[in-house]
């Protein structure tokens, strides 16, 4: 006699993984449940193409499906996913060389806070300015970026997550932040 499966909320992710592993299909289907959005939002924000960031969120999810029994818990199950996602986010990049990338919004509203027709031109002029020097870092780079600036990660969690050292990922950040200003020079001097 099978017992019924408790909610995402009352398992955590170990328990959810051990079920599953002991052939109970719905547990994983709580996994999904549980960090979809998360999942979609990253690899929205690596791609910046909705209908492609649905379909690499979906193959995020199908890899740990078919993996999860190599799964070791040497990190949690969240880290594991989110290294997945930007592996498949940078692997998507390369293969197509994917132009369009991340828009700094909140970046350009610092800038412009009015809603003049001369200030949404100038608004939307820095936000294509920060879109292409974005464009412009390494990919390693722009994904260090995204996880520490946008994911709000630290350094030690976007070094477990691409699995390099904490001085790799501090390095690349720096680099990222430096190539940034530089790019963007004339538009934030007198900032600092």
């Amino acid at each position: 006699m099978s017992e019924s499966i408790p909610s995402a909320s009352e398992c955590d992710d170990r328990q959810l993984i051990e079920q599953f592993l002991d052939g109970e299909q719905r547990s994983f289907n709580l996994l999904v449940e549980r960090y979809r959005e998360r999942i979609y939002l990253l690899v929205w924000r690596m791609v910046r193409n909705r209908e492609d960031a649905l379909d690499l969120s979906q193959e995020v999810f199908i890899k740990a499906y078919k993996n999860l029994k190599s799964f070791r818990h040497e990190s949690n199950f969240y880290t594991w996913l989110y290294r997945i996602a930007v592996n498949i986010s940078l692997n998507f990049t390369k293969r197509e060389k994917f132009k369009s990338f991340l828009s700094l919004s909140d970046l350009s509203d610092r800038f412009t806070s009015g809603s003049s027709p001369s200030e949404d031109l100038e608004r939307d002029q820095l936000s294509g300015l920060i879109d292409r020097a974005v464009m412009k870092l390494p990919e390693k780079q722009r994904a260090v970026f995204i996880l520490r600036h946008y994911e709000e990660l630290s350094i030690r969690e976007v070094a477990e997550l691409l699995g390099k050292s904490e001085g790799t990922i501090k390095a690349n950040y720096y680099q990222a932040i430096k190539k940034l200003r530089e790019s963007l020079k004339p538009y934030v001097e007198g900032e600092e």
